[in-house]
Parts: C-alpha cells; sequence; structure tokens
C-alpha cells in the first residue's frame, strides 16, 4: 500500500459512478473519492466503517442488488440463472457488505401457495403480472445468443412473473423497489410496500460498463472524520468458475423436474474483498493492489476468508475482477483519496482546485426517437456549464408504463451508462448530440430520463420524456401459444414449445393455416386468462391439447426428423 498527493493532472476516471456529493454539506465534512476498474457485468458495493469495524455509510451498490433485489426474490436459492433471471434469491452476491452493513429485511416467497410450485420456474401464472425488467429462464441454448448478442429478452411483451410476498423470515438485502404499477388481481398488497421497505435509493447507481475506470464519491460527515476510518469493495461476477470453484449445472443447482431445459450454472468464485485504512484528516490517496480475502460462497455470513491459492488472480476471475490500473503514477486496484476536512463545498487547495460540489444547470430540447423495437435515441442539447467544469458521462433512466419519470422518483427506475460509442460524440456545451439506450422491450411505453455528469460527480436535474417502442418484428411468432401456456403452466414447457414449432414449420406455410393463426391470437389471450385461474379449466386444457401435441410431435419427426 502507497499513499500519495495527486497532481492536478486526472481529476477522476473515465466515468463517474455514482452518487453526487451533496451541496448541503458543512464546512469541515470531507470529500472521499473511490477509485477502481471492475470488470463488465459485476456486482459492487463500496463503504466504509471506523476504527472498531463499524458500518459508517454505504457510498455505491450495484442496482441489480441496490434495486432489483436479486439477493431477496422469491425462489430457491439455488435455481438456475439465465439472462436477466427473474427468480432465486442470490444471499452470497455481496455477502460482507450485505452482513457488515447489519441491516434485514423481510425475506420473499411466491405469491403462488401452492407448494408444488415453490420448486417451479413455471406454473406461476395465475399469480403473475407484467414484467417491466427480468425475462423469462432460458433454456441452455437460448442463452448465448440471448445474453451476449442480442442481450434482448425473448417474447419480451408478454412474460409475466409472480413478484413475491414477504415470508416472515429475514434477508440481509432489500427487496427490489422499480415496481411503480400493479395489478390487484394477481400482484399480493405486499408488493405495494417494496418500495417502502428497499432503503437503498440514494446509494444504487447503474452498473458499470466494465475495462474502464470508474470513480464514487461521497461526504464523510465532520463527526466521522475526526478518527481513521476503513474503506471497502466488495466485487462479485457470477459463473466465475475456476478447478477450486466447480460447480455443475445438474449436480451443485436445482433443475426443474418440469422444465429440465431451462437455465444455467451460475454458482462460482466467491465475492473478493479490497480494504484500505485512511485518515480523513490527510488530503491524502491510499491504494492497494492486494485482496484482503473472499466472502462466504453460500452467503450465510458477512466473514472475509484470508487470501489463498483458490482465487484466480488473472484474466478477469477471483481477485482480478478488479484490474490493475494506472493513475497520477501509481498503480493500484482499488483506491480512496480525501479532500481532507474545509474541502466543501469549494476548495481551491483539493486536488488541483477541480473538485467542488455545485448543481449543473438543466438541459434542453430533450427528444426520443424509436430506432429498434429495443433501442431509444436519446437527443438533447448539452447545457453551457463553466468553462471549468468537464462532462464526463450521460446516465439514462427508463421505466415501462406511464409513471411519468422525476428527480424524486428516478431512484426507482432501472439506469444505465452509455459507453462512448453509443453516444454521438464528446459532451461540448451547446451543442445537440445523442446517447442510445438499448435493451428496451418491443411494444412497450416507456418513461425514459437523462442525466449529464461531470468529473465530480454533480449531476443536471433530470429531463424526461415518454415514447411507445414499435413491435418486434414476427412478435407473435416469437410469443406464446396463450391457451397452451395457460394450461401447460409455462411457455416454454417442451408441450408448449412443440405447438410453437408446429405453428411456425407447418401452419403458417400454408395461406389457411396462417389465417388461423392470426384469429387463434385474436381470440385466446382472454381464454387463456381464464383457464390460467381454474385448476379444473387447466386439466380440461390439458386433456384437449394432449392428442394435438402428439399429432404435432408425429408430424414434426416425419417432416424435419424432430423430436422434443
Amino acid at each position: 500500500m502507497r499513499a500519495w498527493r495527486p497532481a492536478a493532472a486526472a481529476i477522476v476516471g473515465v466515468l463517474g459512478m455514482l452518487a453526487p456529493a451533496s451541496a448541503d454539506a458543512q464546512e469541515n465534512d470531507v470529500l472521499l473519492e473511490f477509485h477502481f476498474q471492475p470488470v463488465p457485468h459485476a456486482q459492487i458495493a463500496v463503504w466504509f466503517e471506523d476504527a472498531d469495524g463499524n458500518h459508517i455509510d454505504t457510498a455505491y451498490v450495484t442496482q441489480a442488488t441496490g434495486s432489483l433485489g436479486i439477493g431477496n426474490r422469491p425462489g430457491r436459492w439455488d435455481f438456475l440463472s439465465s439472462w436477466r433471471f427473474p427468480y432465486g434469491p442470490r444471499p452470497q452476491v455481496l455477502p460482507v457488505w450485505a452482513h457488515r452493513r447489519g441491516q434485514t429485511y423481510p425475506a420473499l416467497t411466491f405469491h403462488d401457495d401452492d407448494p408444488i410450485d415453490a420448486d417451479s420456474l413455471g406454473w406461476h401464472e395465475s399469480t403473475s403480472s407484467p414484467e417491466p425488467y427480468f425475462c423469462r429462464p432460458l433454456a441452455a441454448d437460448e442463452h448465448e445468443t440471448i445474453s451476449t448478442d442480442t442481450m434482448t429478452c425473448p417474447s419480451p411483451a408478454v412474460f409475466q412473473s409472480d413478484k413475491g410476498r414477504l415470508s416472515g423470515e429475514t434477508s440481509y438485502y432489500p427487496p427490489r423497489n422499480d415496481l411503480v404499477e400493479f395489478e390487484t388481481e394477481h400482484d399480493h398488497a405486499d408488493v405495494m410496500t417494496f418500495s417502502a421497505i428497499n432503503d437503498l435509493d440514494a446509494i444504487t447507481g447503474a452498473t458499470p460498463i466494465g475495462n474502464k475506470p470508474h470513480t464514487v464519491t461521497a461526504v464523510l460527515s465532520e463527526e466521522d472524520a475526526q478518527r481513521p476510518i476503513t474503506a471497502w469493495i466488495e466485487i462479485n461476477l457470477e459463473n466465475d468458475q475456476n478447478p477450486d470453484w466447480e460447480f455443475g449445472r445438474e449436480d451443485d443447482h436445482f433443475v426443474d423436474p418440469r422444465l429440465t431445459s431451462y437455465g444455467i450454472a451460475y454458482r462460482g468464485q466467491p465475492s473478493v474483498v479490497y480494504r484500505v485504512e485512511i485518515d480523513p484528516q490527510d488530503k491524502v490517496f491510499v491504494g492497494t493492489d492486494a485482496y484482503a480475502g473472499y466472502g462466504d460462497e453460500r452467503g450465510e455470513s458477512g466473514e472475509v476468508n484470508p487470501p489463498d491459492a483458490s482465487i484466480s488472480t488473472t484474466d478477469g476471475s477471483g481477485a482480478d475482477r478488479l484490474q490493475l490500473y494506472t493513475l497520477n503514477g501509481e498503480t493500484f486496484r482499488f483506491g480512496v483519496y480525501s479532500h481532507g476536512p474545509g474541502s466543501l463545498p469549494d476548495d481551491p487547495d483539493g486536488w488541483g482546485g477541480a473538485c467542488t460540489i455545485d448543481d449543473l444547470p438543466a438541459m434542453s430540447d430533450v427528444e426520443l426517437e424509436a430506432l429498434e423495437f429495443d433501442t431509444v435515441r436519446v437527443h438533447f442539447t448539452v447545457p453551457n456549464v463553466p468553462n471549468t467544469t468537464t462532462l464526463r458521462n450521460a446516465r439514462l433512466f427508463y421505466r415501462a408504463g406511464q409513471t411519468e419519470l422525476t428527480d424524486d422518483n428516478a431512484a426507482s427506475a432501472i439506469q444505465a451508462v452509455p459507453g462512448l460509442e453509443d453516444c454521438s460524440g464528446d459532451f461540448v456545451p451547446g451543442e445537440r448530440m445523442w446517447c442510445d439506450l438499448h435493451e428496451l422491450f418491443g411494444n412497450h411505453e416507456y418513461q425514459i430520463g437523462l442525466k449529464l455528469e461531470d468529473a465530480c460527480s454533480n449531476q443536471t436535474p433530470l429531463a424526461s420524456a415518454s415514447i411507445t417502442t414499435p413491435a418486434q418484428e414476427f412478435a407473435q411468432v416469437e410469443g406464446f401459444c396463450f391457451v397452451a401456456t395457460a394450461a401447460y403452466g409455462a411457455p416454454w414447457a417442451d408441450r408448449v414449445k412443440m405447438l410453437r414449432i408446429f405453428r411456425d414449420d407447418v401452419m403458417r406455410a400454408a395461406a389457411v393455416g396462417a389465417l388461423f393463426v392470426e384469429y387463434y391470437y385474436y381470440v385466446s389471450p382472454p381464454l387463456a386468462n381464464l383457464i390460467s385461474k381454474f385448476d379444473l379449466a387447466r386439466g380440461m386444457a390439458q386433456v384437449t391439447l394432449g392428442p394435438l401435441t402428439e399429432a404435432a410431435r408425429l408430424i414434426l419427426f416425419a417432416k424435419n426428423n424432430w423430436a422434443p
């Protein structure tokens, strides 16, 4: 570990990531900057403790954990995973932070009260409502294409999920807080309390793009800054396996016996933590390139296991999830800079006199343009900021539905930070430019907001507008077989998949068959909704569809040598 005073060049990393320090900070409060460069798709928490190991405050937690509730959601903890997986808590995501923070919340369970469905990925349609973010579970052969190629959910306009209910047990993670619209016939009343239970709005931020330096800022009160503190960062990555932490799909995860082809292995090396000690009374940077240990693999405690040879240290795995990078001539993986007392709200002697806490002017002329069913271009005019201010990035906020986005409720929206390749250029004051927002659902109304952020994490006020994305091309071909879905419990069940292939390969090839399919899609959703609510109706539909699915199987086998 080495300490140094930073030079005036290179104020922060490429992206300021979270929580602008408050303009209401007192004279002797201390501005802290946390520097790191993570790999993509990681879950991260940054916090600081006093000399006795007591949690003072959390500066930042990634939104999947902080806003979307992946640590506390319905279902088994060992459910298989997939892109934007909707079920199964992940208590091992950031266990050191969660336990050392010491806050507990009511744990969720399925709203579906049928005990035979508690261990299933499907069969929750009667207690499900429209899902604004998560996707249906993916089959193993779908996952590579969807999660790494298109990054778009299949059948996005129709997937519904069981949001759960409070179980009476406890969790160290909050439930999701992104739900603002509800279906009283399908959602449990508890769902409307989730946002009030979740207390992480102010510290939750977008997941970093990865492979680029990032900076988080926080303000330490004068009282807490009187003695040395310890700053921590914890980082985790799904399915980060190595020979010492190797997990099989069938042996180490729960495979739903009714949906055996769905989901992929997610377990891997546990979270790793880095820590540095710093005296906030000094204007100083302290960095480290050595990880302090790793968390509990099951997330059952906040214990920090000492470093050992089982944790990888290269190729973005294990301890290398935080990458080495150089700033001001020093190389580190995690570093903290203290501006010292008296640096707020304006300190001409702090880090070259560049980091001040200030309000940025509002943007104007925000317009939305749908480029594709899953992509919206956000056009805006860069505000005229002072010459001493460098705007570093845009932060995009979005939410499905009709609830308008405002500064007051933006913390419960999904956040994205576009890479430079997704924007039209540098942020030049007074110029018109755009940034693209991806991974949306087709045929959805969205509220989309934009903030610009400077190198010190100061942000412009939110500017927002609404747009309805175009329908995904061939959405009905990709969509549910509605009645079959209601009968068999999930759109991805083997029999439903068989009927869908029969529909697309055989029926649509004939003009009469195509007309029938279009009519079927028109009349079947209301019928499917009725069937899904009654066990007797569901059973009758299964009896009726049984011969049809068998006939479909035989025809497909004869036509394409295909077998389910």
